[in-house]
């Protein structure tokens, strides 16, 4: 089951910090959560959001319709081709999509780069593109065929991919200066909050309060999915100055 979010103590708990927040919903589905729409129309009243979504929710018309695409920074919506299928979800993604670029919504789409959908490739790229939808791909990271991936892309998929081994590298931040904590921090769904996914040393809960540290920390991981220098060099840079 999927709790709903208590809008009323989420806000008092980012009330108390005197900030201004963007909170990004990722993990799992956000549209599934009950309330999910309710939540960021209140949410966006005053803060900002980010969305990674499978975006084939019936909910997300509600959405495009009831909250400023001003406060919405990005949409990343997440293309699983043969999921979309199985279930028969493609249209309604499509659909989605093209409504979010229809209202002016920061949306873009990015499908994994597993090494087997190579085979059906040209067939999503050109599907895709007749219904004005470009997408890229991030790295796959797991075992296939006895492989460990992102490390075991040959250079051919690397290019079929539109992928690069620096592109990889930023992943490997072990021993970085990251703000995880400082002015970023990972929420799971029970609202118990942590400086990053990686890093399991609680530090407050959304319903409550967070605690943020007063300095920058050295990246623990031996590979970050979230390397925050990258994708979102502002805090990074605020942090560390």
């Amino acid at each position: 089951k999927v709790n709903s979010i208590n809008i009323d103590k989420l806000l008092n708990t980012l009330q108390k910090t005197g900030k201004i927040f963007r909170l990004s919903f990722t993990g799992g589905e956000p549209f599934l959560v009950p309330n999910f729409v309710k939540a960021c129309k209140t949410i966006t009243q005053k803060h900002f959001i980010s969305i990674n979504t499978h975006l084939s929710s019936n909910k997300v018309a509600e959405f495009a319709n009831s909250i400023s695409p001003e406060k919405v920074l990005f949409i990343q919506a997440s293309l699983h081709f043969e999921e979309l299928g199985r279930k028969n979800l493609t249209l309604k993604y499509v659909h989605n999509y093209q409504l979010l670029k229809k209202l002016k919504f920061n949306v873009f789409a990015e499908a994994v780069a597993y090494p087997p959908i190579i085979k059906k490739l040209n067939y999503y790229q050109n599907y895709f593109e007749n219904e004005g939808i470009d997408f890229t791909f991030g790295a796959f990271t797991g075992m296939y065929n006895g492989k460990k991936y992102p490390e075991a892309y040959s250079d051919d998929e690397l290019k079929i991919f539109n992928l690069t081994k620096n592109e990889q590298n930023k992943f490997y931040q072990k021993g970085n200066i990251c703000n995880a904590g400082c002015n970023v921090f990972a929420a799971f769904s029970n609202g118990n909050v942590f400086p990053c996914f990686q890093i399991k040393e609680k530090v407050g809960n959304i319903y409550t309060g967070i605690k943020f540290s007063e300095s920058s920390i050295t990246c623990p991981a031996k590979y970050c999915g979230c390397p925050l220098n990258v994708y979102d060099e502002y805090l990074f840079k605020i942090a560390t100055l």
